[in-house]
């Protein structure tokens, strides 16, 4: 998609501390932003800016998948890699990168928000933007605040000194901005987004919000009203006599073949600098399909790369713990991983969901799915079972996802089997089901670790793979950046254990 590749016109500085060395440095455009706001392009052009920024090299094409996929030890890492051994610090270039990225973000998406309502044009075009901007800023917070707790919150553009450096707000302030920005972004929205696949729609400012309240009903805020909240979110989206199809005025459905999500790769390119094979793509991923809530959408424009994420995983093994986790004959193995010595891609245990599809390290076309359909059918059996037990919808729900699993490439298979009542007569019982069915469902998709942090189970199953010396509570917030601390003049505090 070409907005992902266009060059932000505007020079803003990042939000938080930082702003500070930005705002002494020559800018970086001679276009000020009183000349630049005038025309429907102008808007578009901006907006698009900030959307090469969430799925940019610092954000979704590369820095945040390192934060939410590898801490949670799918891959195979080496005794001494701060991967493996969770030993992350203030000078991390990871927190640095993420901070940075998320606050200019935000900062670019303030600057547009604020002067949106002058412009002169089509009002539904002007309804698309600015629900995709606070869908964006919306999703900014959300991973800030999960990454990092509390956190300076910015609803207006930084343009001076003054409003720079904020104090850090508590968490659950963090979240109330959140949902009102889901919330606002929902109303605005359409069905389908007038600038087409790529952009977020209602469906994906609704979905985004029940996984919100999800979220904020675990640790660290482990407000339990919110799985009510959830619940009522979700049964907007998703059918609860059916949920492998989701009500109307929506129309999402699971993909009838588990391998429609991801591009199946039968002959690999070579990913080195300069390279030139060509990878043999098998089946083509079912791009913004039916199971697509919301996807960044990668693609290479005029020579211009866009999306770097899925090399950095290609060649790269899935680690032991995550091989024996699937029931023998689960076809989602066989999608997430090799499993047989005469696949073409090479090494046993070799992650297949997100292949190389370029010949370089950073030309890949392969989307990414921050939001499947599927993640919201287990969310409702979660949070039915949390308010009401394990009753029959929630047993529906979890049941639809095992169902889909069991279409293997046209072939039913009899793995994995329904759950029955028998398996989980307890909500506990029942919240173990869950908690292993969305480890087999997204298994390197960047789900496991946030997931384990606000079920506070993150030092079990650390445990569970063989890292039990390198639990600390600690980990339930990354360490912010120390260069940002140190500049805050103490507006900012240091997470515990860092």
């Amino acid at each position: 998609m070409k907005k992902y590749v266009l060059p932000l016109i505007i020079s803003i500085c990042y939000l938080g501390s930082a702003c500070k060395k930005q705002l002494i440095e020559k800018p970086l455009s001679s276009i000020a932003p009183s000349n630049f706001y005038k025309t429907q392009t102008d808007f578009e052009t901006a907006t698009n800016g900030v959307l090469a920024l969430h799925a940019g090299m610092d954000l979704y094409g590369w820095g945040w998948h390192y934060m939410q996929t590898w801490p949670a030890g799918d891959y195979k890492r080496g005794p001494g890699d701060p991967w493996e051994n969770l030993s992350f610090a203030g000078d991390w270039y990871f927190s640095q990168t993420i901070w940075s990225a998320n606050y200019k973000l935000i900062n670019n998406a303030n600057l547009v928000l604020s002067k949106i309502d002058a412009g002169g044009f089509d009002q539904s075009r002007k309804d698309a933007l600015k629900g995709e901007l606070l869908f964006l800023r919306a999703v900014a917070y959300f991973d800030l605040v999960r990454a990092f707790g509390e956190i300076p919150i910015h609803l207006q553009p930084t343009e001076s000194i003054e409003n720079a450096s904020l104090p850090q707000s508590p968490v659950k302030d963090v979240y109330a901005v959140i949902i009102k920005d889901l919330q606002d972004a929902s109303g605005l929205l359409a069905l389908k987004n007038p600038y087409g696949p790529g952009y977020a729609s209602r469906g994906a400012a609704m979905g985004l919000l029940a996984k919100v309240y999800i979220t904020m009903a675990g640790r660290p805020l482990q407000d339990h009203a919110k799985w009510q909240a959830a619940i009522d979110q979700l049964e907007k989206i998703v059918d609860p006599a059916n949920p492998a199809q989701s009500v109307q005025p929506y129309s999402y459905h699971l993909e009838p073949d588990y391998q429609n999500l991801f591009d199946l790769v039968i002959s690999p390119a070579f990913a080195g600098s300069g390279g030139t094979a060509k990878p043999v793509i098998g089946k083509a991923a079912d791009k913004n399909g039916p199971e697509a809530v919301y996807e960044i959408n990668y693609t290479t424009v005029a020579g211009l790369l866009s999306g770097a994420f899925p090399t950095s995983v290609s060649g790269l093994q899935c680690n032991d713990w995550l091989v024996s986790f699937f029931d023998v004959g689960d076809y989602r193995k066989e999608v997430t991983m090799v499993t047989s010595g005469s696949d073409p891609l090479g090494a046993m245990n070799l992650e297949k969901k997100f292949q190389s599809t370029g010949t370089t390290w950073n030309d890949n076309q392969n989307n990414w799915p921050y939001l499947r359909y599927a993640n919201l059918i287990l969310y409702l059996a979660e949070a039915e079972n949390e308010v009401n037990g394990p009753t029959q919808l929630a047993f529906r729900c979890i049941n639809a996802i095992r169902a889909r699993a069991r279409a293997a490439n046209g072939t039913v298979r009899s793995v994995p089997a329904d759950y029955m009542a028998a398996d989980a007569a307890t909500a506990d019982a029942f919240r173990q089901l869950v908690a292993r069915e969305r480890v087999l469902e997204f298994s390197c998709e960047g789900e496991d670790w946030f997931d384990w942090i606000r079920t506070g189970t993150l030092e079990s199953w650390v445990k569970f793979q063989g890292r039990t010396q390198y639990y600390r509570d600690r980990l339930n917030f990354f360490p912010k950046p120390q260069a940002e601390i140190t500049l805050s003049k103490g507006k900012l505090k240091q997470n515990n254990g860092y």
